[in-house]
């Protein structure tokens, strides 16, 4: 069984990651996309960190080639293997990871990106190198790892995405992407983690959550309101549905937002229930704004507990004006 370990790794804008993954799905989530690429990076092994260590299997996956062939990566920026055509780019990458070049074709169309294959890799935009890249990564059935940057931003079809990363996750792999999309990370699923001021850690410790807080509430339209009021009140995430304003809409309180609508839809799913609009009801400014101060503090005090080793620090006196 695979593993992953990440201690106090950091790379640029991301300061500290601290992670223990088995195989399974995990989805990173954060507001700044620079902390989620240098991520990416260090544990694919494409960049050592530059403080920190990061271990694959037990191996520094920066300093061994053989580790590398076994993960998949999608990152923010990418490059193709220079060559005449984008088919023939592909099957250098193929025979490079021991696998035979002439899956090439087979591979494009599987993504839906025959079209690409007989343009040169250097008259292709970003979006469609990152499209390429992404289904050679999908396409490694023996990889242990799969680090995807923003998989679903990309021009392949979101269903065959989802799809190949079920079957990856269903055969044992570690499948984690990094997204600041909440609703791709709503798709995407597994567990999530926050990534904040720089910071991420999956080892037991208390990471603030986006959408957090008892005002967080879920307008949902369907027309079997009742059934689905049931279900959701039977739900261990401790979900309260009400009627709203209509027979066929229902008012969802959860935990947070995340957990709320990823309930809802779960369980709609699993129960054949039609829904046909999800929308967060939005709050009265004053408590909004007091919720962001305190999710901003929270974030603060746990990153400043993170550089100091879980030391308590002598406080800090606020600024002029009071936090903010």
């Amino acid at each position: 069984m695979s593993q992953a370990l990440l201690q106090a790794a950091a790379l640029g804008a991301l300061r500290s990651a601290d992670l223990q993954l088995a195989p399974g799905r995990y989805v990173v989530l954060a507001s700044e996309t620079e902390p989620l690429a240098a991520l990416i990076s260090v544990l694919s092994g494409r960049e050592p960190p530059s403080a920190g260590r990061v271990l694959v299997d037990g191996f520094v996956p920066s300093a061994s080639p053989e580790v590398r062939r076994t993960i998949a990566a999608l990152f923010a920026d990418e490059g193709l293997p220079p060559a005449r055509s984008v088919t023939e780019s592909l099957g250098r990458a193929l025979a490079a990871r021991g696998q035979a070049s002439a899956r090439a074709t087979g591979l494009l169309a599987d993504a839906g990106l025959s079209h690409l294959a007989e343009l040169a890799p250097a008259s292709l935009d970003q979006r469609a190198v990152r499209s390429v890249a992404l289904a050679l990564a999908l396409a490694h059935d023996k990889a242990a790892l799969l680090a995807l940057h923003e998989p679903l931003a990309s021009l392949l079809d979101s269903a065959h995405v989802l799809r190949e990363l079920d079957r990856h996750t269903a055969r044992g792999a570690i499948v984690l992407a990094t997204t600041s999309s909440s609703a791709d990370a709503l798709l995407l699923g597994g567990s999530w983690l926050s990534l904040e001021l720089g910071r991420v850690r999956s080892d037991g410790g208390v990471t603030p959550r986006l959408g957090a807080g008892t005002f967080q509430r879920v307008l949902v339209e369907t027309d079997d309101a009742g059934a689905l009021a049931l279900l959701l009140q039977a739900s261990p995430v401790g979900l309260t549905a009400l009627g709203a304003d209509a027979p066929n809409r229902l008012e969802v309180r959860g935990p947070a937002l995340d957990v709320t609508v990823h309930e809802v839809i779960a369980l709609a799913r699993e129960h054949g229930i039609a829904i046909t609009r999800v929308a967060a009801t939005v709050p009265p400014v004053d408590v909004l704004l007091a919720a962001r101060a305190g999710f901003a503090r929270g974030a603060y005090e746990a990153a400043r507990a993170a550089a100091h080793d879980g030391v308590a620090a002598a406080p800090i006196a606020p600024a002029s004006g009071g936090w903010r």
